[in-house]
């Protein structure tokens, strides 16, 4: 599989489900969830904007839905977004 490209907003959406260790369907996160991850009251983008990239993402192999949370879906990072990302787990010497 080629790498798609992605954008800034892309990649920042990646690395907040890598940070915090959004890897299986258990640990998924919702769209709100994401989207107010800094815990700030500023959002990382619009709702609307924020779901068109998440479906985006979804749709090229990056990311994959989890299990509900109550009637929100959520999503998880693959290995394959994981490889695009070139995420080592955090560490900074690799």
């Amino acid at each position: 599989m080629e790498k798609p490209e992605i954008n800034r907003l892309d990649l920042n959406i990646l690395l907040i489900l890598a940070n915090e260790d959004a890897t299986d369907e258990l640990k998924g996160m919702t769209i709100n969830e994401i989207n107010y991850f800094n815990g700030e009251d500023k959002p990382l983008c619009t709702r609307a904007n924020l779901s068109k990239r998440i479906r985006r993402l979804h749709s090229v192999g990056l990311m994959e839905k989890g299990i509900k949370e109550v009637v929100s879906d959520t999503f998880f990072i693959t290995e394959f977004g994981l490889k695009t990302i070139k995420w080592n787990g955090g560490k900074s010497n690799e």
